[in-house]
């Protein structure tokens, strides 16, 4: 019991020095060695001299330097007692700098030999492919959670080469297309694969990493793919679930502007859960329609939406956009039911323009200001503070937020944050896209692990109406706190919805209809998905070295009374794989999808 302790105690050592100590050590090492040299020579300096005075000789201060110099090489310390305590500390000290200062000299001349060695023995790590800006803040991410990080980066002069080795990471300069690249990245032995090159090359680099990874055993590699386009990232999204999962490779992808328009509208939310905002019916203001205000239109009425079904209480929300008819106009035909949950008023002006300077379209036409909430999402952050400034001295007194997008949390943010806090500009908000986007746990929480998270709470609910406890049944628990290997096997439950509804003539596509998780399957299609459900949980089962033995279930021993035919098991246990089935379209409608037959 002993042994596992002492590891667990120096995991957590290593974790907090990887999170809170490493990197600060890296800034300031060079001016610590400095420091320590200076003391040690003073130290030396002084000893000598107190040495000498006590056996009254006379040397001169440059003898007494040189006996200092000496202590490096332990040609000068070794001298008759009593010896003063500086010169005891300072003969100590001095190799002992001397050491470590030759060692981190070695360490840079022959830095890439070192890394290679350290990708031999190195697994379970993160890849990451381009050092953007965003490859940067994610390879932050996982170095802070105290996840071992490999980066590669085609462009040897990147500004975040550096940043990233003094983290921990291990930087490789290539080509991440390059199939031999990915293989001394250690792809083959890594957790996860984040690929943040660009469209086409990202999907060559999940080509090749598929290929690396083959049928390896144990944990899935989960693979990353940024898509810069919404629409595109939606119908690849649409592939990723109905595909089923080859070998040991789960692919993901992800678009930031979706991201962050949720994580926009978390942080701040146009209504409360009463679909009031502060005792008013909510009208929202978007100023710019791109790639982030299309998508903080679509979740915003989405929200409003599942709260208020009822077309006699729509949403409102003003475009403002210098192609605002045309772009609401194909965010409705995209959308059947916007119109439904939302009316959408579209202005086309330019923020440059006297009538975005008047700023009429904030009031009604008694001269009231009625918008509850701005969101300013152009893609220029200059021009997004300056619109942002501007419509606040129209509403200059009154509470109503005017939230800022910008790139990232600096520049232009950090000046807009400097001056919250006065009382003047409290309600002016900025919101970096990249800083809240790019972070571990927005990218791991995608859409898999969404699904798998959902079918795990949808199986506790429905376990703890029939009585179970966690003593009782292990699974019972938070997600939190479920054993990886559970979650993994929740997660391949998640893959194979895509084979299940293909059985039975079923696709999937983007949620646009959204009361489309009101889909019912028929008695004969929920028995043959939930028999298909269970043979591959047996499948899976087996593979990972579980064995049948009647009884409870044993997560230690790996046995389990359910591995038997679906002509076997208990109707209790039949009826857990059915109520799975029945929430297929509840599930799929959390990641923004929906079934067609």
């Amino acid at each position: 019991k002993a042994m596992p302790q002492a590891w667990k105690t120096v995991r957590l050592l290593r974790t907090f020095w990887r999170k809170h100590i490493r990197h600060k050590w890296h800034d300031y090492r060079w001016l610590v060695l400095g420091g320590l040299w200076l003391t040690t020579l003073y130290l030396g300096y002084t000893g000598f001299a107190r040495y000498f005075v006590a056996l009254r000789e006379t040397r001169s201060p440059w003898d007494l330097f040189y006996l200092a110099l000496q202590l490096i090489p332990l040609q000068s310390g070794a001298v008759p007692p009593p010896i003063p305590w500086e010169l005891e500390v300072a003969r100590l000290l001095a190799p002992a700098v001397a050491a470590y200062t030759a060692v981190q000299a070695l360490a840079a001349i022959f830095y890439e030999r070192l890394q290679s060695l350290r990708l031999r023995f190195i697994r379970d790590h993160v890849v990451v492919c381009g050092l953007g800006r965003t490859g940067w803040l994610l390879a932050r991410g996982f170095l802070e959670r105290g996840e071992r990080v490999v980066a590669i980066e085609q462009d040897e002069h990147n500004d975040f080469i550096q940043p990233c080795r003094e983290q921990g990471a291990i930087v490789l300069i290539g080509d991440a297309t390059r199939r031999e690249m990915l293989r001394q990245a250690g792809v083959h032995k890594a957790r996860h694969l984040v690929s943040v090159c660009g469209d086409g090359a990202n999907a060559e680099i999940a080509v090749h990493a598929r290929e690396l990874v083959g049928a390896r055993d144990g944990q899935a590699l989960s693979c990353f793919v940024q898509i810069v386009d919404p629409q595109l990232c939606n119908l690849l999204r649409e592939q990723e679930i109905t595909t089923e999962m080859v070998g040991s490779f789960r692919l993901e992808f992800f678009n930031l502007f979706d991201s962050g328009a949720r994580a926009l509208l978390n942080e701040h939310p146009p209504f409360d859960s009463t679909g009031m905002t502060q005792g008013r019916r909510p009208h929202v203001l978007v100023i710019g329609l791109g790639r982030l205000g299309q998508s903080l239109v679509v979740h915003a009425a989405r929200g409003w939406w599942a709260r208020h079904p009822a077309p006699d209480e729509r949403l409102r929300i003003t475009i403002i956009d210098r192609e605002a008819d045309r772009k609401v106009e194909s965010l409705r035909l995209q959308y059947p039911r916007l119109e439904n949950a939302c009316e959408l008023v579209p202005q086309q002006m330019d923020i440059r323009w006297p009538e975005f300077q008047q700023a009429r379209f904030l009031f009604d036409a008694h001269g009231q200001c009625d918008v509850t909430t701005v969101y300013v999402c152009l893609d220029n952050d200059s021009f997004g503070l300056a619109a942002g400034l501007a419509l606040f001295q129209h509403v200059r007194g009154r509470r109503i937020p005017i939230v800022v997008r910008m790139t990232h949390d600096a520049g232009l943010a950090t000046l807009l944050r400097g001056v919250q806090g006065s009382g003047s500009f409290d309600n002016l908000h900025a919101f970096g896209l990249l800083d809240r986007t790019c972070t571990p746990d927005l990218l791991l929480g995608g859409t898999h692990e969404i699904l798998a998270r959902a079918i795990h709470e949808d199986y506790v609910r429905h376990q703890a109406q029939l009585g179970q406890t966690p003593e009782t049944n292990p699974a019972m628990v938070p997600w939190d706190e479920l054993p990886e290997s559970l979650k993994e096997s929740n997660r391949r439950q998640a893959d194979h919805i895509g084979v299940k509804l293909r059985a039975i003539g079923c696709g999937i596509a983007p949620l646009t209809d959204w009361d489309a998780e009101r889909f019912e399957f028929t008695p004969e299609e929920v028995e043959r998905l939930a028999r298909m459900e269970h043979e591959r949980f047996v499948e899976e089962r087996v593979r990972a070295g579980w064995s049948y033995a009647p009884g409870t279930k044993n997560l230690a021993g790996k046995i389990s009374p359910v591995l038997v035919p679906w002509d076997e098991l208990s109707e209790a246990e039949r009826e857990k794989d059915r109520n799975t089935v029945r929430g297929l379209p509840v599930f799929l409608a959390t990641v923004d999808f929906q079934i067609h037959r």
